[in-house]
């Protein structure tokens, strides 16, 4: 835990592969999508294949984190970096998982300190509406208040009542931020007691879910689209089941494997990309007239390492943060 971190690679998987190129190249650190580990070790032998990598981590002095389906269900994840990919307009989770409730909140500052606190709100991740940032709303008026005993008011003095030229800036966040939101609101406050109110919007929630369903900007035929994603993915294994000639328009995506066929079925697509589908599932899309194209597992994945290295640099701006490309080809068809 107390080990430096100062180089960060990004990758699909702590493959061999992998912790080769992050020792070779100086990385202290690997943050990948799939866990390289699903039950316990029972040995660090080089015949078995988790012990030999586990070994090679250890070896390597590498710290590992892997996010696995948390990377699946958040914004600028697998499944909307997939969507992106693909090109869907108004793209929205197919299952829901978990709902982040929304909360407002007002806090009233000096004028000259708008700014500075409006900044500090918008940086911790308050301020975001669909695909905008840093929303907020601020009116101008006068604030009193008398400090007692012992008080050391940012304006005049105590025991006097003094009146300040302030703004009320409300803005919205969701609940998994509110202690980084308010932990940042006071402290670019200047108030020794800082005014705010907070309220939690009723009925109003964030959905994590995974996969992602939209609509393309104009329909395509279901052969057009198969061969216009796999190339933009570079997947030399990609497949497509359905009348090639059909043209379709709502679209579902659902990157990697653990494919579930009743939201995606329910969610009136017309065709469904994956990374990879089972024989039966295969099988219920059919029925249904949705056409079904698969990439492969770690190419439908592999578009959201760029994102995921860009999120991190601007967390973590001290970070070197690179991104490891395995590699590794897991071709059998080509569309």
């Amino acid at each position: 835990p107390d080990a430096r971190v100062g180089r960060v690679g990004v990758a699909l998987d702590a493959s061999l592969s992998a912790i080769g190129t992050a020792a070779a190249g100086g990385i202290d650190m690997l943050v990948v999508h799939h866990p390289r580990f699903y039950r316990g070790l029972s040995t660090l032998a080089g015949d078995d294949v988790h012990g030999r990598r586990a070994a090679a981590i250890i070896r390597s002095g590498l710290a590992v984190f892997s996010s696995h389906t948390n990377f699946d269900l958040c914004d600028g994840g697998t499944n909307d970096a997939l969507a992106d990919v693909v090109g869907l307009a108004g793209a929205r989770p197919v299952t829901c998982e978990k709902r982040e409730a929304l909360f407002k909140l007002a806090v009233f500052t000096p004028a000259a300190y708008g700014d500075k606190v409006r900044a500090a709100l918008g940086k911790a991740g308050a301020g975001a509406i669909g695909d905008y940032s840093d929303c907020t709303f601020r009116v101008r008026g006068i604030g009193t208040f008398r400090g007692g005993p012992g008080t050391k008011p940012f304006l005049g003095e105590p025991g006097r009542l003094e009146e300040a030229d302030e703004y009320r800036i409300e803005t919205v966040f969701g609940e998994f931020s509110r202690d980084r939101v308010i932990g940042a609101m006071l402290q670019a406050h200047p108030y020794e007691e800082v005014a705010y109110d907070l309220y939690q919007l009723a009925g109003a929630a964030r959905v994590f879910g995974l996969g992602r369903v939209g609509d393309l900007p104009q329909a395509e035929t279901l052969g057009g689209l198969a061969r216009r994603v796999a190339r933009k993915v570079k997947s030399p294994m990609a497949q497509m089941s359905g009348d090639p000639r059909r043209r379709v328009r709502r679209v579902a995506v659902w990157a990697g494997g653990g494919v579930d066929p009743r939201p995606l079925l329910a969610s009136g697509a017309e065709a469904v990309i994956a990374g990879e589908v089972g024989y039966h599932d295969r099988e219920a899309f059919s029925d249904r007239g949705v056409g079904m194209i698969t990439l492969g597992h770690s190419r439908s994945e592999a578009p959201a390492l760029p994102g995921l290295a860009r999120r991190l640099r601007s967390m973590l701006p001290r970070l070197r943060v690179s991104v490891i490309r395995d590699g590794r080809s897991d071709a059998r068809n080509v569309v």
